[in-house]
């Protein structure tokens, strides 16, 4: 595929459904790949659609780029693809307010992938980039895959997860163990860096280390370095007068507040006019788009204590900078705050949804809380009865459909 996200365990269709993208001002949802689908309906029939469709066709094939699995099951896809291809990478770690001032420049557009890994307490930044290398470029005929990170390690990776473990008692050491993790993981010194050349599959991919609860949200590109300021600034609670100081604006107090690191940043191509755009797109609707994605780790199945009020201020700030949240993440914004995001494009979905599934068959909770009306539930629909926390972590949610009654013996 031209692009790929950062994991490449889970089913094509899924990835679709929730807008997967990858971090390249040249790509841009991984959906543009998708050419025609096969969507099985809620009545048993199979319909087809692509991306040359009029009128019903267009409108559906529009929707199911991304459905969040509310429309129907994706069966087939046609994909518009690329021979396979190596990259050549280079990776750098440098204080931050170097990341701020070449943001304007070339930060992004310096090669075909970019992305960014940005540490809030120690002001430092990760900067990834790669480019495709040539099939007539002799120096680059074979792979060369970089030695294995500290985190990558079997020491590193279970050290890092007992501090972070250590942390959910004493939140006061994150600062210490975001300093020392990044120094092990990337080098202690401004300007350490590290390349490889790779297959794609490989280059494009990440390490995620442990269960994480992600809240990730796409603003416009140009308010990167504003966005992360002002919740650096909030994060590290700074004084009017600090060199980083800025006004951040946030209603919550950080007193006592200390988070995981780093905060992935990505970037995504606006939609392409000659592309139909899906209806749920949650990129900028005029310009490039910045991906901002506040990781917090699970170590052992814990939650960190920050969680709630971490997520409460971050999602106030990127609904400051006009951001949308990224459908497979955490996020908390409800129906009312998407129908103020996305507009007559939400309504066209849930219109679409109702004429392919009227009794609500592939509906749940999540598109209840989030994208149906207030009203009483369809007759297919499955509702939460039960939610409790689950062994090992996490929780364990409990559901019927009020419309089929489990007594009955009629198969």
């Amino acid at each position: 595929m031209p692009s790929l996200g950062s994991i490449d365990e889970q089913s094509l269709a899924g990835a679709l459904a929730t807008g997967t993208h990858g971090s390249s001002l040249a790509h841009g949802l991984l959906s543009e790949a998708v050419v025609g689908l096969r969507l099985t309906r809620a009545d048993g029939r199979t319909v087809d659609c692509a991306a040359d469709d009029d009128d019903d066709g267009g409108e559906l094939f529009r929707g199911a780029l991304l459905s969040l699995g509310a429309l129907g099951v994706v069966v087939a896809l046609e994909l518009r693809v690329v021979p396979a291809f190596r990259l050549r990478w280079h990776q750098t770690v440098d204080a931050d307010r170097r990341l701020f001032a070449a943001w304007p420049r070339r930060l992004w557009s310096q090669a075909e992938f970019v992305r960014v890994w940005w540490f809030p307490y120690t002001r430092r930044a990760v900067v990834w980039r790669a480019d495709k290398v040539a099939d007539d470029d002799d120096d680059d005929d074979d792979d060369d895959d970089p030695p294995p990170g500290w985190c990558d390690r079997p020491l590193g990776f279970h050290l890092y997860r007992n501090l972070l473990l250590l942390a959910h008692w004493l939140p006061r050491l994150l600062p210490w163990i975001e300093w020392f993790v990044c120094g092990m993981q990337y080098g202690f010194g401004d300007g350490a860096a590290t390349s490889a050349t790779q297959p794609s599959a490989r280059a494009l991919l990440m390490n995620c280390l442990y269960a994480q609860t992600v809240n990730e949200w796409a603003v416009p590109l140009h308010r990167g370095p504003e966005a992360l300021r002002r919740l650096g600034a909030w994060l590290a609670r700074l004084p009017p007068g600090h060199p980083d100081y800025v006004e951040h604006g946030i209603p919550f107090s950080a007193d006592g507040l200390w988070v995981h690191a780093p905060v992935e940043v990505r970037v995504a191509a606006p939609a392409r006019p000659a592309r139909p755009r899906p209806l749920l797109d949650p990129t900028v609707d005029d310009g490039p788009t910045l991906y901002l994605n506040a990781t917090l780790y699970r170590p052992y199945g814990r939650d960190p204590p920050c969680r709630d009020r971490y997520y409460a201020a971050f999602e106030w700030l990127m609904r400051d900078l006009g951001g949308r949240p990224h459908w497979a993440k955490n996020f908390t914004a409800g129906r009312e705050d998407l129908d103020a995001m996305y507009g007559p494009r939400l309504a066209r979905f849930r219109r679409l949804r109702h004429a392919l599934d009227p009794d609500g068959l592939f509906l749940g909770p999540w598109h209840r809380e989030h994208l149906m009306p207030d009203e009483p539930p369809l007759p297919l629909e499955e509702v939460q009865t039960d939610c409790c926390p689950a062994p090992g972590g996490g929780l364990r949610v409990f559901g019927c459909v009020p419309g089929c009654d489990a007594d009955d013996e009629d198969p």
